[in-house]
């Protein structure tokens, strides 16, 4: 937002955050202008939102730790990671975080006020670049679990933790979207990542997380502020983008106009952008299709209606395939965009080839991995390559 500004703070709290591990310690309470409601705040539609947000980042395997930030093996986040990330074109940046292991239990869900302050001050990390921020509850699905054994509980977790957040940042603009929940599921069974539209314990999941995101926009809006037409975006069962076309899953009503959101994950073609196997690495003219067909299905259903889509978890992982990565990120960010769409890449730190080598950025060297500079030119070809313009990377 202001250079000096940002420059100063950064040295200041890339000092007090490096012994700081998320796991105990007391972590600085920042100062900040982001909740000053002297400052006007523009009133984006969504169509001039998801433009302005560009393309986005996730802090993966970070805040999202559930024992803290640093507990699966990803270094401190600074605020010169942050402004490096913005450097590189980005202009989104999800936080994913979990919650539930940093309260006092049920039923209060009383949030551990370090935790709290340090949450905030990454997300005022991306705030003082004027970047775009979405704030979630991630991996908290023991404490959202969509079955009607759990159901009152579940209810109870969105509206305290909920409460809690609304409270803390409603006077923030609409830079800051929250995100209701990360890839509610029936973890354990053998639903969990697929839905049988014939068994009722999906068909219950299915409303129950409707529910829950029905709790967690009246919870928002009811806090008042500028928490009255922030924008919200609702999570859908296992984060799929096809699980949320189909009844009994339903968009909650909303006292704000055109201000819901819709969350999308799609690692698709799934053999050539998620399975291990690392003689599926081949993009082709069926990866357009399966890319095609997800973004079109949501566009027809909610982007063409007013409901914003944000594909908030996409990626490729590394098989030594660095020109068919770039194809498929050129022509995956084309497409989305052709349709009003946003991308935020999925980014865990991993590099090695096969599963979950998600890695785009180097935390410690601040720069992008040596393989991952194709995938990473292909994200920011797609915002500048018209979709009727795309040609493979690929020497002839």
């Amino acid at each position: 937002m202001k250079k000096l500004f940002s420059i100063i703070l950064a040295v200041i709290t890339i000092a007090s955050v490096l012994s700081f591990s998320g796991c105990g310690e007391s972590a600085p309470v920042i100062n900040n202008t982001h909740s000053d409601l002297s400052v006007s705040a523009k009133d984006y539609t969504v169509s001039e939102l998801i433009e302005e947000m560009k393309i986005g980042w996730n802090l993966g395997n970070t805040l999202d730790a559930p024992e803290g930030e640093t507990s699966w093996g990803q270094p401190v986040t600074t605020h010169e990671l942050v402004d490096k990330i913005k450097e590189l074109g980005f202009n989104t940046i999800r936080i994913p975080t979990s919650w539930g292991l940093h309260t006092s239990g049920a039923p209060d869900y009383v949030i551990d006020e370090d935790w709290f302050n340090r949450v905030e001050e990454v997300v005022n990390y991306a705030l003082d670049n004027d970047m775009f921020v979405i704030l979630n509850s991630h991996h908290d699905n023991d404490f959202y679990y969509p079955s009607r054994a759990h159901e009152e509980e579940t209810y109870n977790y969105i509206e305290k933790i909920w409460t809690q957040i609304a409270e803390r940042f409603k006077d923030y603009d609409q830079h800051l979207i929250f995100q209701s929940m990360n890839e509610p599921r029936l973890t354990g069974t053998s639903f969990e990542w697929w839905i049988d539209y014939n068994n009722q314990d999906c068909l219950d999941a299915l409303e129950i997380i409707s529910n829950c995101n029905q709790k967690f926009v009246d919870v928002v809006r009811a806090s008042g502020s500028r928490n009255s037409d922030r924008f919200l975006l609702c999570g859908v069962y296992c984060g799929s983008g096809y699980y949320s076309l189909q009844d009994p899953f339903k968009l909650p009503t909303d006292t704000a106009e055109g201000k819901l959101l819709i969350s999308v994950h799609a690692y698709t073609p799934y053999d050539l952008a998620m399975n291990g196997d690392l003689s599926l690495k081949n993009f082709d003219n069926s990866a357009k299709s399966s890319i095609d067909d997800v973004i079109e299905k949501n566009y027809e259903k909610f982007g063409k209606n007013g409901i914003g889509v944000i594909i908030d978890e996409m990626g490729i992982i590394n098989k030594n395939n660095p020109y068919d990565r770039q194809d498929w990120a050129t022509y995956y960010v084309a497409k989305a965009k052709s349709r009003g769409m946003l991308c935020v890449w999925w980014d865990n730190g991993h590099t090695d080839p096969g599963e979950e080598s998600f890695g785009l950025v180097d935390r410690s060297k601040l720069e992008i991995f040596g393989s991952s500079k194709s995938v990473y030119d292909g994200l920011m070809a797609g915002l500048e390559t018209p979709l009727e313009e795309f040609k493979s990377s690929k020497p002839e």
